[in-house]
């Protein structure tokens, strides 16, 4: 298995802590500033992510910049987020998502890497997000989830937190402006972790219910097609 090994052009430089202050602070203002008048940004359910502790968040994914809307969202928590190691490449741009607590996983085989490291930040009592379906769908109704979220959220003492996640897709197609929104992010109960069964079976479960969740939220959601 190749997962435990990086590409040579792909850095790997997390930030200490998960984010790099002045750069997360920068990041929120701005987009804090101007997602709600522009985007017609809105969160519902922040409550239920705990202030303190490690959150695992599991979100659909209809477009690419669902981490910054998501990671909006779960303010005053700083998030961190996996990313497709292709935004890795440049030595410049992997500086800038490490600070604002991105870090990379392959697509399309195991990253161990990239999994030692989310549990090593959700065992830290850090938050952490993650997109199953691994690339943005461009639709409203999500694809297959992996199963790569179920395991994380069997990491000891970790709250695991549904978000369902509409509107970014007629805001950025790619990084090609569409329109305008709204943006909605909502969140849902905490999940509960089986306790019986192999740890596949148990993170298979977990996907699966968050999974209901989500898609059940966004059946809630004004302008989701029935």
């Amino acid at each position: 298995m190749t997962g435990d090994r990086d590409a040579p052009d792909v850095h790997w430089r997390p930030a200490p802590g998960g984010v790099r202050a002045p750069v997360w602070w920068f990041g929120r203002l701005l987009l804090g500033a101007i997602a709600p008048p522009l985007l017609g940004f809105r969160v519902a359910g922040r409550r239920r992510i705990p202030r303190e502790g490690g959150v695992l968040v599991i979100a659909n994914h209809p477009a690419d910049i669902d981490p910054a809307a998501v990671g909006l969202a779960c303010v005053p928590r700083r998030a961190q987020y996996m990313a497709l190691d292709r935004h890795f490449r440049s030595r410049a741009l992997a500086t800038l998502l490490f600070a604002l607590g991105a870090f990379p996983i392959r697509s399309g085989r195991p990253d161990l890497r990239a999994m030692r490291h989310a549990r090593a930040q959700l065992a830290a009592g850090r938050l952490l997000v993650v997109f199953p379906e691994g690339v943005a769908g461009w639709s409203a109704t999500p694809g297959p989830f992996r199963d790569g979220a179920g395991h994380l959220a069997l990491t000891p003492g970790v709250t695991v937190v549904p978000a369902a996640v509409h509107g970014t897709q007629h805001v950025l197609r790619g990084w090609r402006p569409v329109g305008r929104g709204p943006v909605l992010i909502a969140f849902g109960e905490p999940l509960e972790v089986p306790g019986e069964g192999s740890p596949r079976e148990r993170a298979a479960e977990v996907t699966r219910r968050a999974r209901a969740a989500i898609e059940g939220m966004l059946a809630r959601m004004p302008g989701v097609p029935a």
